[in-house]
C-alpha cells in the first residue's frame, strides 16, 4: 500500500493535470455559449485533420499488400500467356506436319529433336524416335519445307541424323529449272555450296536446287535450297551457293521417310567400280 502511494505521490502533477484537463473539455462540452461552440468546431477540425493524416500510414501498408498481390497475379498471366502462344505455334507446326505427311506419296514417321548442334563441323540431331518406329540408318530426314539429312544412329527410341550443316554428308542435286547437276555439300564455315557444276552450265539466282535421281541415298524431287551466286570460278567448275529451305536454328519437328537405297543397285556400282580400277 505504501508502495502504491508513494509510486501515485510521484505522478501527482501528472494526475491533476490531467484532472483538470478532463474537468475543462467537460466544461466546454457542456457550455453552449458562442465562443465555446467556436472552440468546439476547431478542436472537432483539428482532430479530424489529424486523423486523416494518420490513417494514411494504414493505407502504405495495405496498397503495398496490393501491389504485390497484383505483381504475383501478373507474373502468373504472364506465363499463362507463354504457354499459350507456345501451344498455338505448336498447333500450327503440327497442322504443317500433318498435311504434308496427307500430301507425300511416302510413309513417314514424325519426331521431335531433342539434341542439336549447329556450331561443329560435322552436325547432327537427335530424334525421339528409333527402330521401334521402323526407323533404319540411311533413312532421309526431311519437313514440308524440304531436306534435313539421314539417319546415321538407331536405338529403340530414338535416332541420330547427320544435317546438311555435316561436312560429311554428300548429296546429289539438280537445279529444277535447267536440270544441271551437282553435289550438295556444306564447307564447314557457314555455306552449303553445289559443286561439280560445269563454269559454261546454266545456274542462276534464284534457281531451287532438289535432290536428283542419281542419289542412291534419297527420292529424288526433294526440295533442298535457292541459289543465292551465280557461283565463283573454281578451276573448270563453279561453286554455288544455295539457302537451304530448312532453318536448322528453329527446327523442332522432323520426319524420316521410310525409304532405303537399293541395295542392287548400290552392289552393282561398287562391283562395277572395282573393276575399272
Amino acid at each position: 500500500m505504501k508502495t502504491l502511494l508513494s509510486y501515485l505521490g510521484n505522478l501527482k502533477e501528472y494526475i491533476i493535470f490531467s484532472a483538470l484537463v478532463l474537468v475543462s473539455l467537460i466544461l466546454i462540452f457542456q457550455n453552449d455559449n458562442v465562443q465555446i461552440r467556436f472552440v468546439r468546431v476547431i478542436a472537432v477540425n483539428v482532430i479530424g485533420t489529424l486523423q486523416s493524416g494518420f490513417s494514411i500510414i494504414p493505407n502504405v501498408f495495405e496498397l503495398e499488400r496490393e501491389n504485390k498481390t497484383l505483381r504475383e497475379t501478373n507474373i502468373n498471366l504472364s506465363k499463362e500467356l507463354s504457354m499459350l502462344k507456345e501451344a498455338k505455334l505448336e498447333n500450327l507446326r503440327i497442322n504443317q506436319m500433318l498435311d504434308f505427311k496427307t500430301r507425300t506419296n511416302y510413309r513417314v514417321a514424325s519426331g521431335k529433336i531433342i539434341g542439336k548442334t549447329l556450331i561443329q563441323t560435322r552436325n547432327n540431331i537427335t530424334i525421339d524416335i528409333g527402330e521401334n518406329d521402323s526407323v533404319k540408318v540411311g533413312m532421309p530426314v526431311i519437313t514440308d519445307k524440304g531436306l534435313v539429312g539421314k539417319i546415321v544412329a538407331t536405338s529403340g527410341n530414338y535416332s541420330i541424323a547427320q544435317i546438311l550443316l555435316n561436312k560429311d554428308l554428300k548429296v546429289s542435286a539438280k537445279d529444277q529449272r535447267s536440270r544441271v547437276d551437282g553435289i550438295i555439300s556444306w564447307d564447314g564455315e557457314g555455306k552449303v555450296r553445289m559443286k561439280n557444276v560445269s563454269k559454261s552450265a546454266d545456274v542462276q539466282m534464284g534457281d531451287i536446287i532438289m535432290t536428283s535421281e542419281y542419289s542412291n541415298s534419297f527420292p529424288a524431287g526433294i526440295p533442298i535450297g535457292f541459289v543465292t551466286t551465280d557461283g565463283t570460278l573454281d578451276n573448270l567448275f563453279k561453286n554455288i551457293e544455295v539457302e537451304c529451305f530448312v532453318n536448322f536454328e528453329n527446327l523442332e519437328e522432323v520426319f524420316v521417310l521410310k525409304y532405303l537405297s537399293d541395295d542392287e543397285r548400290k552392289d552393282l556400282e561398287k562391283k562395277f567400280n572395282e573393276k575399272t580400277k
